[in-house]
């Protein structure tokens, strides 16, 4: 199923063209800065939507892909000013996971993976769009790729079927990693009927020359 939509990802991404013009959108540029190392941050909490797993990256990586993209649109974002990966959803957590796992659980399988070094390849920035109180909101976001995040869903999944779980409650190929760049309003989310995979692709994102 990963391969079929890395084959899907890489048609898509060779097509990324504009509507209705169709003419190339231009390119976003990044630089190795995105793969700096960046400390892991624990979300935890008591209260609904507080307990997640995400990577944590360095935003100076990512800052400067926003700035471009803000210049395209001739419009700044709101944006949380921080970079991060989503593993586990707190929707995924509060809804499904907690019933058999606590976070402490899934932290040990993030540690055991070294999920900080996991590698993953940028693709595109793609946006998202819905209508929120009758008005068009959207988000923007950097499309990326990682078997490593998505083994660990795995193993997450397979340590909540060994605790008493139901196999097929949680779905680990329902991920759509991604790093949200900024929004006009809010970050819309897959509950809000936004996926963020390669379908979403508006401009391409081209390696730039390597930071010092």
């Amino acid at each position: 199923m990963r391969a079929i939509q890395w084959v899907f990802i890489m048609l898509m991404l060779s097509s990324c063209v504009t509507a209705p013009s169709q003419t190339q959108l231009p390119e976003i540029k990044y630089t190795d800065e995105v793969y700096s190392p960046a400390a892991f941050i624990p979300h935890e909490g008591k209260e609904p939507f507080k307990n997640y797993l995400a990577m944590n990256l360095t935003y100076s990586g990512y800052q400067p892909i926003l700035l471009q993209l803000e210049g395209i649109l001739k419009s700044p974002l709101k944006n949380r000013g921080e970079a991060h990966i989503t593993v586990i959803t707190p929707v995924e957590f509060d809804k499904i996971l907690s019933k058999h796992l606590k976070m402490k659980d899934i932290h040990e399988i993030a540690e055991k993976a070294n999920l900080q070094k996991s590698p993953y390849h940028p693709l595109c920035v793609g946006r998202g769009t819905v209508k929120l109180n009758g008005k068009e909101e959207s988000t923007y976001f950097v499309v990326v790729e990682s078997e490593a995040l998505f083994k660990i869903r795995k193993e997450i999944e397979a340590l909540y079927v060994r605790k008493g779980g139901k196999s097929g409650e949680f779905n680990p190929e329902l991920f759509f990693p991604h790093v949200t760049l900024g929004y006009t309003e809010r970050d819309l989310h897959y509950e809000d009927g936004v996926k963020k995979d390669a379908a979403s692709c508006i401009y391409k994102l081209e390696p730039g020359p390597r930071s010092k």
